[in-house]
Formats: structure tokens, C-alpha cells, sequence
């Protein structure tokens, strides 16, 4: 996150970030599914992606699953520095990234609100107090109470939906009181990250490109890309630099989702 803070920077390309504030792993939910068990999700068909060693390294993914630290709160710098830098921040979740992956689909609505007030005050700290604008579900596991509860906390908008075109069922149960951006550039089904869909797919450099032009001509007026800050921060930033550099290329101009949300509720 700290390279693409930078990146983003020179380029005058201002990324959102979308930071959990719990911790990234969850044992119980772990062992539930080694042992089969499946959360109110159940089994999802997702498309192609790099396993989690493969992204982190051992090292890294070894530390993740053991100390499981912090993620937001435990890099409390980070965040600031990124907003600093002209970055949106919002936030992704509550008290446990894994938890609401697997369960908060099925969860009642005081139990989505205890998520959320837990961990919201702590991010409005390391704003300097300032209230996230947008919110986006782990997993894109959401709860059809969700644009409700967020809109009573003044969030602006949500950013739960995926995939190129509207029309789904995921799509119906986000219905509510805020607006919705949809997230048109990952990889389906699933909403996998990007570029690591991309790449687990063995695009080159140039081919990678060359999809990532074609993706923006069909998404017309606007796009929006998904990958994780740890991927695409340390293996991918020379990527990243040539994509908005395409993107401008074509008249795009890279703003914060906030700015495309006022925008889509102003039409």
C-alpha cells in the first residue's frame, strides 16, 4: 500500500483504499473449512487466482496465518501517509476480514451494526475524525440490510457489486438507500483481483495490456479496477503506472470512487 500511495502520487493518479481494521485471519473459520463446513456463502465458483503463498511468499504467509496482527489499526502510518498523499480511504469490514467473507451474509442486522461500530470510530481517528465516505464488504460477502445501516452511520456510498454488466441476483439483494458502484474490472466469477486473475492465467506484459484496453473500451464512460494493495504494490507497479498511463490515453481521467459515486447520484 505504501508504493502505490507513492506511485499514485507521482502519477497524480489518487487510488481508494479500502482498510480493514480487524485482523486478516480467522482460526475458527479456518478449521471450519478444512473440516468442510461452509459459512452462509457455501461453496462459490470463483475464477482463476494465485494461492495466498504465491502472493505473500512463505515468510509472508506464514507470519499472516500465525501472528495474524492488526491490518489497519496495526499500520496506523500507513493509512495516514495515503491519505496525506490525496488518497481515499475507506472502510473494508469489521472486526475480522475472514469472518465477514464467510458469515455476514447470513448475519441479523444488529449483529452488521456491532461490525461496523466496533471498528469505525478507530478509522475516523486516523483520518484526523474525518468520516470514511465508502465502504466495501470483504469477499463482497454483503447483507441486504447493509446500505441501510451504513447510511445511518453517513457513508456516502457502497461498493459491493461486480462484474461487467447489472441484471443479478447480487445486484437485487444490494438494493437500499445508497449508492452502489459496481467494480466492472475483476476477474468472474467471483470478483477475483485483476491483475491476479491475469496473471494466474499466464498473460505476458504486452497481452495484459492489451486485455486491459480492450476492458476499458467495453465499460464506456467509466471503469473501475480491482486488485490487493499487496499484490499489485510489490509485484505490479510498473503495471500499474502503464495502465493509467493507457487509461489517460484513451480520455479517462483517475479519480477516487467517491468522486464517481457523487457522481452516478447526481444522475
Amino acid at each position: 500500500m505504501p508504493a502505490l500511495a507513492r506511485l499514485g502520487r507521482d502519477l497524480g493518479a489518487p487510488f481508494t483504499f479500502f482498510v480493514n481494521m480487524g485482523r486478516a485471519v480467522s482460526r475458527a473459520t479456518f478449521i471450519r473449512r478444512a473440516l468442510g463446513i461452509r459459512g452462509a456463502r457455501g461453496r462459490e465458483q470463483v475464477a482463476a487466482k494465485l494461492s495466498a503463498r504465491s502472493k505473500l511468499g512463505t515468510g509472508g504467509y506464514l507470519y499472516a496465518a500465525l501472528a495474524n496482527p492488526p491490518v489497519g489499526s496495526g499500520a496506523a502510518n500507513v493509512v495516514r501517509e495515503a491519505a496525506t498523499l490525496g488518497h481515499e480511504i475507506g472502510l473494508h469490514g469489521g472486526r475480522n476480514h475472514a469472518v465477514w467473507q464467510d458469515q455476514a451474509s447470513g448475519w441479523t442486522r444488529t449483529r452488521v451494526e456491532a461490525e461496523i461500530d466496533a471498528v469505525l470510530p478507530e478509522l475516523k481517528a486516523l483520518l484526523d475524525g474525518t468520516a470514511p465516505a465508502g465502504f466495501a464488504s470483504p469477499g463482497w460477502s454483503t447483507h441486504p440490510e447493509l446500505p441501510a445501516v451504513l447510511a445511518e452511520r453517513g457513508f456516502a456510498y457502497l461498493a459491493d457489486l461486480h462484474g461487467p454488466t447489472p441484471g443479478s441476483p447480487h445486484d437485487e439483494a444490494n438494493a437500499g438507500p445508497l449508492q452502489n458502484v459496481r467494480t466492472q474490472l475483476t476477474g468472474e466469477p467471483g470478483g477475483v483481483a485483476y491483475l491476479e486473475h491475469l496473471r494466474a492465467l499466464g498473460l505476458t506484459d504486452a497481452a495484459l495490456e492489451e486485455r486491459f484496453l480492450r476492458d476499458l473500451e467495453r465499460s464506456g464512460d467509466h471503469a473501475v479496477v480491482y486488485d490487493h494493495p499487496y499484490f499489485a504494490g510489490i509485484s505490479e507497479l510498473a503495471l500499474v503506472s502503464r495502465m493509467v498511463e493507457l487509461a489517460r490515453g484513451l480520455g479517462y481521467e483517475v479519480v477516487p470512487l467517491a468522486t464517481l459515486a457523487s457522481e452516478q447520484a447526481a444522475t
